[in-house]
């Protein structure tokens, strides 16, 4: 997949699971304070970014300071990018 194919399904995803409704994101949107995302629904979304793109378990101790969508997609994009580790 393409890096601008990428990044367009990762705000897709992420303006579609806003909890103030779908909406289109924008890669420099805030996810607390311009989409609403809360403790919870960054939990359903990280779920659903890890169902959508072959990553490893991201779990709390793995995952960057995320706050922007910019963030999210620099962050899915370096997870593809990354040799695999099963050999």
């Amino acid at each position: 997949m393409d890096d601008n194919t990428l990044r367009a399904q990762v705000r897709q995803i992420v303006g579609e699971m806003s909890p103030l409704g779908a909406r289109e994101a924008r890669s420099e949107d805030r996810l607390v304070e311009e989409l609403g995302y809360d403790s919870l629904a960054v939990i359903e979304l990280s779920l659903r970014i890890e169902q959508e793109f072959p990553l490893a378990d991201l779990g709390t101790n793995t995952t960057p300071d995320i706050t922007t969508v910019k963030d999210i997609e620099d962050f899915v994009d370096q997870q593809q990018a990354a040799p695999s580790d099963a050999a």
